[in-house]
């Protein structure tokens, strides 16, 4: 992600292709005990999609976290092409 988008207090940790991702990794930040919201944004055709936003101040830490994220392959494959096995 190359622009942090400010909201009230609250930065863009990543965008998404669709909300099913942005759940995924919000909900993943969730678990452990960072604060994290999804927001669809309209807009510039480079900010179209589903945005997972978190406290300004825990950006650092939700990166951490995702870095550190035990995810499966079919998880991680889905949130890169938005696409499910087999489809």
């Amino acid at each position: 992600m190359s622009t942090v988008i400010r909201e009230r207090g609250w930065e863009c940790f990543a965008i998404y292709h669709d909300e099913l991702a942005a759940e995924v990794v919000a909900g993943n930040l969730r678990r452990t005990d960072c604060p994290a919201q999804i927001a669809a944004r309209a807009g510039a055709a480079l900010e179209l999609g589903v945005r997972v936003i978190v406290p300004g101040e825990l950006l650092h830490r939700a990166r951490w976290l995702w870095a550190k994220a035990a995810l499966t392959e079919l998880e991680l494959q889905y949130l890169a092409t938005g696409e499910l096995p087999g489809n």
